[in-house]
């Protein structure tokens, strides 16, 4: 299952999660991309105050949605872990 699958679906995994529809779920994977090809996440378990600094020295991120992808991402990651 891919990344973006996750986020489709993830209303069905997560109890009261929202539906993230395809717009969505592809802006979610091009900030994760950015975000790797920066520099700033590198297969951390958690978003920590470092990454939180880094993301504010590159974006504006008025509604925290660079750390949510983030957790999204991590939270993804373990549910492949446990398939």
């Amino acid at each position: 299952m891919s990344f973006i699958d996750y986020l489709k679906n993830r209303h069905l995994h997560i109890e009261k999660a929202n539906r993230i529809g395809d717009t969505s779920a592809r802006q979610y994977k091009s900030r994760l991309e950015n975000l790797i090809d920066k520099g700033i996440y590198i297969d951390e378990g958690s978003v920590t105050s470092e990454i939180s600094e880094m993301i504010k020295g590159y974006y504006v991120n008025k509604t925290g949605e660079y750390e949510r992808t983030l957790r999204y991402y991590i939270e993804y990651r373990k549910h492949i872990e446990k398939q």
